[in-house]
């Protein structure tokens, strides 16, 4: 029942926005910019979307053998675009994840090591594009300061990489590990020992970031530039930067059925700080949304093979 609750309330919340999305939208202003898109761009987009996930695979991939779990990049390749798959036709991106992790625990079982794996994947993701998100609004700091949505998240994203810091340094306090061990079950322990054995490698931690912010420049930054160029959306470059990172951190927020409505919501609301049409944006989004979706259903044939193990 709990788990049918919160995918009727994440239908609720992914219809809300698209109704706020709908009620913004000039339609025909979007129809406008759809039919610009040529199928040079789609093709260059496709390649860099492609490109964006063998980096996040090779990230992945480096955590796994952090924890001696050993395959091929493709492998990782393929799993990262089966989970990309599940994570667009299902009702929840935990689902993709889950795929994911039991997939590369292999014959030897290591269901924690391997969850803890796509968890390190998600965490370092996030601090990378947070980072990104910081840097940029430093950069365009006129702006930003000007504006209270853009300072009051700057300060939540800093907030947020403050308590990682703690939370990272928490487990070296004694009568902390003490009273965890005592008041929580073993199998959570044992996930927890296995996540907070990455802070004891400094380099897996500084390689996996670093990988994080060239994922977040390619897969996020350039990818949808991409279709800006491309539709002749006129907005300066360093604005465009100071918010994208924003819309992909409120985008991955697990409170809709796959961001449907507060991607479009977020593309909307922000974007037009800078004065971009809603029409504009939601051409953008909506071309992103087809594109990813149709990318990663090549890999339903692989994924319905899984199925069968």
């Amino acid at each position: 029942m709990k788990k049918y609750l919160k995918i009727f309330l994440k239908i609720l919340v992914s219809l809300f926005f698209l109704w706020l999305v709908v009620y913004k939208t000039d339609w025909p202003e979007v129809m406008f910019y759809l039919k610009k898109i040529e199928i040079w761009q789609i093709i260059l987009y496709v390649v860099v979307l492609l490109l964006g996930i063998l980096i996040s695979a090779y990230k992945w991939k480096k955590l796994a053998e952090f924890k001696e779990i050993n395959s091929s990049l493709w492998d990782f390749f393929k799993l990262y675009l089966v989970g990309t798959f599940i994570n667009n036709f299902m009702p929840s991106f935990i689902a993709g994840d889950a795929f994911k992790a039991y997939a590369i625990a292999g014959k030897e079982k290591k269901y924690n090591e391997a969850v803890s794996t796509v968890m390190m994947d998600r965490i370092t993701g996030l601090i990378g594009i947070m980072i990104l998100s910081l840097m940029c609004s430093i950069l365009n700091f006129k702006m930003v300061l000007g504006n209270g949505i853009l300072i009051t998240i700057n300060i939540l994203i800093i907030l947020s990489l403050f308590a990682d810091i703690i939370i990272a340094e928490l487990k070296k306090i004694t009568f902390l590990k003490n009273w965890v061990s005592r008041v929580m079950p073993k199998r959570v322990i044992d996930f927890l020992r296995e996540l907070y054995s990455y802070n004891n490698n400094s380099e897996i931690i500084k390689k996996t970031i670093f990988l994080s912010l060239v994922f977040s420049l390619v897969g996020v930054a350039f990818l949808n530039y991409i279709l800006f160029w491309g539709l002749g959306i006129e907005i300066g470059f360093l604005d465009y930067l100071s918010v994208i990172f924003i819309i992909s951190i409120i985008s991955s927020l697990p409170i809709s059925i796959n961001n449907i409505g507060l991607k479009e919501w977020a593309y909307i609301t922000f974007f037009g700080l800078f004065g971009v049409t809603s029409g504009a944006v939601v051409a953008v989004s909506v071309i992103s949304r087809f594109l990813q979706m149709a990318v990663s259903f090549f890999a339903l044939p692989a994924y319905l093979k899984a199925k069968k193990k």
